[in-house]
Order: C-alpha cells, then structure tokens, then sequence
C-alpha cells in the first residue's frame, strides 16, 4: 500500500508539470500561428491596396513582394469575374472556389487554414482589392516540433529537477498519509475483540465511517442483498420496455425468460415460462433454426429473416451457458415492417429522382453533343447552347440539394435544438424575407398573426412557414393577395393558414400534392423553378412536430394551406423559460467546476444515502428495542460526520 501511494503521489507531481509544459507549449504553439497569420492578414490588405488595376505593372509588384519575403510564400491573383490573373505556384494554389476566395467575394476579406493540394498545411488570406479583384497569399504552417526544438534542452533540465522534488515530497506525504492508519489498526483490533470503545487516534473524524463499516458488516450483506434485488427489478424493467422480443430457452427448449415484446409478438396473454418454444409458435423453419443454434459454437451469431405471425422479423439466436452451468439460447426478435416500408419508400424515391434528373441531363446531353458535332452557325449559338448547359445543370444541383435537404428531415439526421417558437414571429419574419418577390409580382401579403408557441425547431418552423409564403407567391396573380395568420386551435393545438388568390390546384390533384416530386401543373412549375419537393418538406416538418397538414383549394380561385400544431401553455412556457434557466446556470457551475464534490467526501456521500434508506427500511422490521436505540445511535454519528465535512467544504 506504502509503494502504491507513494508512485501515485509522484506520478501525480510529474504528470502535473508534464502536461503544465504540453499545455503552455500548445498556447505558445497557438500564439506564434494566430501572429503569423495576423501578419498575413496584414500583407495581404496591404498588397491589395498597393494593385494598381494595370495587370503587369501589378504582377511586377507582386513577384517582388514574393522574393523579398523572408519566408515561403504562394501568392494568387484572381480577376473580378473570377479568372486566375497570377499564380506563384499554380501547381499547388487552389483556384477561385476556395472558403477564403468566397468570403473575400462576399465580404471583403477571407481566411482560412487548410492543407493544399500536396497536403501541406497551410495559412490562406484573400482581400478584395479597389478594382473587385481578389489578392490570396498562402504561407506554409510551421510544425509544433521546429518551433520548440531550441527550448528542449531547459525543459528536460527542468522537468528532471522537479522529478527529484516530487520524489522527496512524495516520501514525506506518504508516511503523514499512513501514519493514522497505523494507529487504527491497534482500534479496530480492539473493536473486534469487544473492548470499550475509545477515540479515534489522531482526532481523524474522516475515519470514523470505518470503523463503522467494522460495526455493520451483517448490515451491510442484508442492504448488498436488497440492492441486487432493485438491480434485478430494474433490469426487467429495461427488459420489458425493449421494443424487440427477447427469449430465453433451456436446453430443453423451455422458455425460462422473455419480455412483453415477445408475448405480444406470440399473440399470448397467458405466462408463458418454461412451455415449450413448439407451442408458442408451430412452424418447422422457425424450430428448426432453434434446433441449429443449440449446436453452434457459443461464439457463434445466428441471423435468419423470418415470418412470425405475419410479419417479417430478424430473428438472432446465440447459444449461452446459464447459471446453473446449462446450456442456453438467447433469441431476439426486430421487427423489420418499418424497415421494408422504409426500403420500399426508398425504392419509389430513387425511381423518381432518376426520372426528375433524367430531364435537365437529356437537355445537356443534347446541347452538348450539338457542340461536339459542330452543328452550329456562328459563336451566338455555341453560347446559346452553353447558356442552355449551365441552367439545366443549375437546376439539376437545386435539385440534388432539395432531395439531400428532405432526406435529412425525413430521417432525422438534421440537428434539432428543440424549444419555445413563437409561430407569430416566425410569420412575420417569413413574410418580410418573401416580399421583394412579391412586390416583383405586385402581390400584396397580409399577416394576421398572434403570439402563440410551439415547442420545437426554430428553423424547422421557419422553413414551413417559408415555403407556404413562397408557393402562395409564385402560383398567384398578377396583383393577387396573400394572407398569412397564426391562431389558436381550440384549448391546445396552433392553426397556421396561408391563403392565396392565385390559380388554384385541381380538386383531383388536391390529394398528391404532398408527394415527392408532384406538380399539379408541369407548365407552371418548370417557369417558376419548382421542383415538388416543397409540400413534402413541409409534410414532413409537420409531422416531425406531431402536427397535421391539409390543403382546400378551388381552381382559379386560390390555395389555401393549413398547419396545426401542438400550443404550448403559458405554464408549459413558462416551465421551459425556468428549465433553461437553470441548465444554463448548473452549466455554468460545472465549467467553474463548483458542483464538484470534495475528493474526501465523494466516497462517502455517494454510499451513505442509500444505506440511510435501507436501514430506514430496516428499523420498520426490526421490532427490537436494542436494535433501535444502536440505529439511532449511527445516525447521530452520521449527521455529525456530515456536519463536520460540510463545516470544512
């Protein structure tokens, strides 16, 4: 015990200082990198400041910013409209659709830290210059290891002198450490042999729940005892609420265990221990995988697809030795009815995302084998027929990105930061992004909107009410209305309707317009840039919300769109405001590390009340008089050791 102490007093030490230095190393590392890069920052803006708008005097000026430089350097030069004008190095510089040239486009300036081509790792700072042109220099990253090579040999020095420090202190700690063990020993000797009871040595009260831990072994085996049973309830609780079927034979293919899954899955209501696994269900292949399952190894994972009752399963079978040194087998039962649904609705996607791609591809095959074949008059035509080429192609990456866009939806892979929305808002804020379209249009939109929540996605919502606002919009007339409103829906539910005065949708196609890829009208679609994806996301934000969508519209007259959602209450509200609240200040608490438990006391504190609550349950069976004045008496003790310890936190 003495060497384990005492290695782990000075392992403790050293590790201190070791990770102090890998910590202050990574921060100086950081430090040199974030004022190298400034530094780029800084040349690069100057450099765009000093381009003069004539190319070769500029490139001039340029080549000789790189050969004074002091260190390598990549510069590139791209054209307003995105053409390269100069590279240093254009065997490795990226070209114009690089982050940093993108956001030195958008707002002035960019960085970016990434590896180029060859995968070296590199810092990128692109400024727009006076004329909209884009100046980028690149510089190679420094290693971690050049740049704390020189200061090796006085961290090695130090860490050894404080090594021979930690060391002697740990020695010294360590005999304090043991020193009333020592002593203890000579007390517990007397507490077994029933010797009158005396201080604890030292005035160490920290001691104190050991040598009750002496006084209440047989206490401790009946509390250990009722805690396998709670393990043991809560472990058939866990069972029980598994959504798959879980059974458990004996070697003579008894059931000795299951779960409700499984009963439901056998249609029984009755008990179904230790009946034979033939009766539950009487069909040769599903007893004749048991019986091979007995035979394999333990080792050994046995899968079948079955159909049990009607529907399908997957059905895995694993050979076990129970616990009287018998021979078992484990069988779990997935249903697979929402998984072949699911195939089957990925199969009808991936048929109709072939046959909306195979459009704007048969158009730029086209065009393209047009220009291959020469079959053109003059350069108008060649830039017609490109001009042609890029749409299609745009619209078939608008395309892609709808269908990755619901994809994510539909199979919840979108992150969802779930809390109060107010519905009223997001109207509003929908209709505001949408009106410099409908005023190109001469469409007038009204928001009749009240400040009713809904628990749930902000942007998810968001997106819902924009792509109603936007179709409401794009299918109206010409100095048509469209009117948003947000109101309640009986005591607990939101109605969120957008209404419009444009062309309608027949009664016969009302039913599909929530299908992937359906248009009521082809015409109308391809003109306005629709892709028939916008309803399905909504359908889909919808549901993902517990909520409903429906559609009423009469053709020439107009659509009108509606979402109910579930309302929050102003106490639901006001629980979630306080919930928040609170987990932002217990947060804050952890990073400041103040709901850390005091080492000494985490042991003890963790142990103690459940052993309060056990011999509580005790003292009620325990009709003895001297059992209840000795269980009073270890209270006592107990709340003073707890006042004792909170006295020194």
């Amino acid at each position: 015990m003495r060497a384990q102490i005492h290695k782990s007093l000075l392992l403790t030490g050293i590790l201190s200082v070791v990770i102090s230095f890998l910590v202050a190393g990574i921060l100086y590392y950081q430090g040199i990198q974030a004022r190298a890069l400034h530094e780029i920052e800084h040349l690069t803006e100057i450099a765009a400041d000093g381009l003069t708008g004539d190319a070769v005097r500029d490139i001039a000026f340029l080549e000789t910013v790189r050969s004074k430089s002091e260190r390598e350097m990549h510069i590139t030069w791209f054209g307003s409209d995105g053409t390269l004008l100069y590279a240093s190095h254009p065997e490795t510089d990226g070209g114009a659709d690089e982050p940093e040239i993108r956001d030195a486009i958008a707002d002035g300036t960019g960085h970016s830290v990434r590896k180029n081509p060859n995968g070296e790792p590199m810092s990128y700072s692109a400024q727009k210059a006076a004329d909209g042109s884009i100046l980028r220099i690149a510089v190679p990253r420094s290693a971690p290891a050049g740049i704390l090579t020189p200061l090796l040999p006085e961290i090695l020095l130090f860490l050894g002198v404080f090594a021979v420090g930690c060391f002697a202190a740990s020695q010294k700690e360590t005999d304090y450490v043991l020193r009333p063990l020592r002593q203890l020993e000579g007390l517990i000797s007397d507490i077994m042999e029933g010797a009158p009871e005396r201080p604890i040595p030292g005035g160490y009260k920290e001691l104190q729940p050991l040598v009750n831990k002496v006084r209440e072994q047989k206490k401790e085996i009946q509390n250990y005892m009722e805690d396998l049973e709670e393990e043991r309830n809560t472990v058939r609780t866990v069972i029980d609420t598994i959504s798959d079927g879980i059974l458990l034979l004996n070697d003579q293919q008894e059931v000795i265990d299951y779960n409700r899954t499984a009963k439901r899955i056998f249609h029984s209501s009755d008990d179904i221990r230790y009946r034979k696994v033939a009766v539950l269900y009487r069909d040769e292949d599903w007893l004749r995988a048991i019986g091979l399952a007995f035979e394999k190894e333990p080792s050994e994972r046995n899968e079948y697809t079955m159909t049990l009752n009607g529907r399908p399963y997957r059905t895995s079978m694993a050979r076990i030795e129970l616990a009287d040194e018998t021979t078992g087998l484990l069988i779990v039962l997935h249903d697979l009815t929402a998984s072949y649904a699911a195939e089957k609705m990925r199969r009808e996607f991936s048929a109709n995302v072939s046959h909306e791609l195979k459009t704007p591809l048969t158009s730029i095959s086209g065009f393209a084998e047009m220009i291959a074949n020469g079959m053109y008059q003059n350069e108008a035509d060649v830039k017609l027929f490109g001009s042609r080429i890029f749409e299609e192609s745009q619209r078939m990456m608008s395309l892609i990105e709808t269908i990755m866009h619901l994809s994510k939806i539909e199979e919840n892979q979108t992150t969802i930061t779930w809390k109060p929305v107010d519905m009223g808002k997001a109207a509003r804020y929908a209709a505001d992004l949408i009106e410099p379209q409908a005023a190109a249009k001469h469409v007038t939109i009204h928001v009749d909107a009240e400040p009713l929540y809904v628990y749930g996605n902000s942007s998810l919502l968001s997106e819902l009410v924009m792509n109603c606002v936007d179709n409401a919009v794009k299918y109206n007339r010409e100095g048509g209305t469209v009117t948003v409103s947000v109101r309640p829906e009986g005591e607990d539910k939101v109605r969120l309707a957008v209404s419009d005065t444009g062309i309608g949708i027949p009664k016969e196609k009302q039913g599909r317009v929530f299908e992937r890829f359906y248009r009521a009208d082809e015409s109308r679609n391809k003109s306005t840039g629709g892709s028939g994806l916008g309803l399905a996301i909504c359908k889909h934000i919808v549901n993902q919300h517990r909520g409903t969508i429906e559609i009423s519209s009469v053709e020439g007259e107009g659509t009108t769109i509606q979402a109910i959602l579930p309302r929050m209450s102003d106490n639901d509200l006001e629980r979630e405001v306080a919930a928040a609240s609170t987990a932002q200040i217990e947060a804050a608490k952890a990073e400041s590390a103040q709901l850390d438990p005091a080492p000494e006391a985490a042991p003890e504190e963790a142990v103690r009340p459940q052993k309060g609550k056990k011999n509580g349950s005790k003292d009620k069976k325990d009709k003895k008089d001297k059992d209840k004045k000795d269980k009073d008496k270890d209270k006592k003790d107990k709340k003073a050791q707890k006042d004792e310890k909170g006295k020194k936190k």
